[in-house]
């Protein structure tokens, strides 16, 4: 787990590096969706100028990781856009839920740059949980980015801090509820299909 005084250090860091990258890749707020345009070299750019100042970044270990870069070990997602208040993909709920059952990891930071502003935002996604919405048909978790906005604070201390255990709960209840809504949307899909089907054998 990432300590309150690393996250201060890595936040200035980022901070630090974000104007310079936004004019290395000709960042142009103008365009559409220009977070969408530029969230890939934004991202790449961050994480190999992270990886030439400190040894204790380090890269993604296999393909299709479920983080961008590392600190110490503790997984990282880089997350950019300009005026983000929609719900971007975070990572599978299954890996998530998976990982942190097996103790592979015990935190997953979402470091996000918001280039309308710049806003900055640096959380482990298992203290957030509540920002988040679960896609049971992608498998996506969520983050809910306007209604983290109005109540994130850097490096706040969580009041009543989840247990290992209540996190797995909380996931696997989210999975639940979206498993049934999913179950429930496809049936209802599937009805109106029939009846169209059977309005042919008349």
């Amino acid at each position: 787990m990432i300590t309150n005084e690393e996250k201060k250090y890595i936040m200035k860091l980022v901070e630090e590096l974000t104007p310079s990258i936004l004019e290395k890749i000709n960042f142009d707020p103008t365009i559409k969706e220009p977070g969408h345009s530029f969230h890939g070299p934004f991202e790449d750019l961050v994480v190999k100028k992270l990886l030439e100042l400190d040894s204790d970044f380090s890269e993604p270990t296999a393909d299709r990781s479920s983080d961008d870069i590392k600190y110490k070990g503790d997984y990282i997602n880089v997350k950019f856009g300009y005026d983000k208040n929609g719900q971007p993909n975070i990572c599978s709920m299954h890996r998530l839920f998976k990982y942190y059952h097996e103790g592979t990891i015990d935190s997953y930071y979402i470091l996000s740059v918001d280039a309308k502003g710049p806003i900055y935002h640096f959380f482990d996604v298992y203290d957030y949980l509540n920002y988040t919405n679960f896609n049971y048909g992608t498998g996506q978790l969520m983050l809910s980015e306007s209604k983290l906005k109005e109540n994130y604070s850097f490096n706040e201390m969580i009041t009543n801090p989840l247990s290992k255990s209540e996190k797995i709960f909380k996931m696997g209840h989210m999975m639940k509820d979206a498993f049934l809504t999913h179950i429930s949307l496809k049936e209802k899909q599937q009805e109106r299909i029939d009846n169209i089907v059977n309005g042919y054998r008349k």
